[in-house]
């Protein structure tokens, strides 16, 4: 739902206002996360769940639209840097946040899973007060008719295209749904495209690509969400499979990034002001390539002291590559289309994300399946431990509970399973890294061509 309406719902802030499409998404938010925490069955979560996210859909891309509204030309590169920073530090500290409300540590109780569902209701209704209070009616002074047609086009081929990623690693991509979902992309893509080039008042203007701030930005923020959202996913499954962490311990393990992206986005401005913005984008990779190099050595008993540093420098690396992508895809944007703009930074960091669990999830399982060796295991669990390792650990978990399995075989099946998801962890991260070092020379190569047909013209 959120993947497919981001670009609607920049083009109806745009058309109609983005401080009502933000306060209306805020509102439906808000009721969505209210109905959650108050379901008594998975149907109604699931609801929930999609009115979260369509008001997600018009939320996010009003926000960033509304910067340009408030703050003049010299100041919005720094606002846009601490929207980004916030933007990707939230990624860390709203799974942290839900975990301790649910779970309770300390001195905060347990409140249950409706609380993951229950604490947004006050955030939002905070959020909507000082919306109301503080921010400028913003909209198109001259606004264009809507185009329902590119809009409904585009909803359905960016659902489709999202759905077969994220299913792919479990149906598998060659399956029935999978390849149907991809097809009903293309075709539809295709139709949007061919729409958008002929259409007297296109919902995306396709010469926006032809400006290389606005294209290249928008492949650096895809290929950034890429390999964090592949560490961040196979980060949580790694401290909680092999070292042991609670999904709570998880997410507070991951603050320290969340707390450097937030730091260190501020002064990414000033940075690309005097050094170019691809620059700053490249040394933002060079950083996560270096992130990743740490990763590629760690074991089963690794330390949390030795993953501090890699934290900290994901964080920065986040916010090196990923603000200065942003700032560029909005200042390439004509004022009348913020809300596009905007939407296509969000859709690119859906589609990175989408493409990130599904590449690298995947990529990890393979390397996990050819090293764990289950000849040696009890006929019970090898099966299991040959899928994966969580299938491995609820399966030794049960037999153990009904007697089925002793200790120690248990213990043989975790340590064996845990051993080989280290590995493909490791292995994984290695292979981030190189393809971060390849976006980083990559994005230098292109920066010094470019700079040197500047010079000879």
């Amino acid at each position: 739902a959120f993947g497919g309406l981001l670009m609607t719902g920049g083009a109806i802030g745009d058309r109609y206002g983005r401080k009502g499409a933000l306060l209306g998404g805020l509102l439906v938010f808000g009721l969505g996360a209210l109905l959650g925490g108050l379901a008594d069955s998975a149907e109604v979560i699931l609801v929930a769940r999609g009115a979260m996210g369509v008001a997600a859909a018009f939320v996010m891309p009003a926000t960033l639209s509304l910067l340009i509204e408030i703050f003049p030309p010299a100041e919005r590169p720094t606002a846009i840097a601490v929207w980004s920073g916030f933007a990707g530090g939230g990624a860390a500290i709203g799974p942290a946040l839900t975990g301790l409300f649910v779970t309770g540590w300390w001195f905060v109780p347990s409140w249950g899973w409706e609380a993951g569902f229950l604490y947004n209701v006050p955030v939002v209704a905070a959020v909507m007060i000082a919306v109301v209070l503080w921010l400028p009616r913003s909209r198109d002074e001259h606004p264009r008719h809507l185009d329902p047609a590119g809009a409904a086009l585009s909803i359905v081929a960016m659902t489709a295209l999202i759905y077969g990623i994220i299913e792919g690693p479990e149906q598998g991509w060659t399956s029935a749904p999978v390849l149907s979902a991809f097809a009903v992309a293309v075709i539809f893509g295709a139709v949007l495209l061919r729409w958008q080039q002929r259409a007297r008042h296109p919902m995306l203007p396709l010469e926006l690509f032809g400006d290389r701030r606005f294209s290249i930005g928008s492949a650096v923020v895809t290929m950034t969400f890429v390999v964090m959202i592949g560490f961040w996913f196979l980060f949580a499954l790694y401290v909680q499979f092999v070292l042991g962490y609670s999904a709570l311990e998880a997410g507070l393990a991951t603050m320290p990034e969340a707390l450097s992206s937030m730091v260190v986005a501020p002064f990414t401005a000033p940075l690309a002001a005097r050094y170019g913005s691809r620059r700053i984008m490249a040394v933002g990779f060079a950083v996560l390539a270096l992130t990743f190099l740490p990763l590629a050595l760690v074991d089963t008993d690794t330390s949390y002291w030795f993953l501090l540093g890699p934290l900290v420098l994901a964080g920065a690396g986040l916010s090196l590559a990923m603000t200065p992508a942003t700032n560029d895809i909005m200042v390439a944007t004509p004022y009348d289309k913020a809300g596009i703009g905007s939407a296509v930074n969000d859709t690119a960091r859906e589609l990175g994300a989408a493409l990130g669990i599904a590449t690298l999830g995947a990529l990890s399982t393979s390397i996990y399946r050819g090293t764990v060796d289950v000849a040696h295991l009890p006929p019970e669990v090898a099966s299991p431990a040959a899928e994966s390792m969580g299938a491995a650990i609820e399966a030794a978990y049960q037999l153990s509970r009904s007697g089925t399995l002793g200790e120690a075989a248990a213990q043989a099946t975790i340590t064996e399973t845990g051993q080989a998801f280290t590995t493909a962890f490791a292995q994984t991260m290695a292979i981030s890294g190189a393809v971060s070092a390849l976006a980083a020379i990559a994005l230098l190569v292109g920066h010094l061509t470019q700079a040197r047909r500047g010079s000879l013209v």
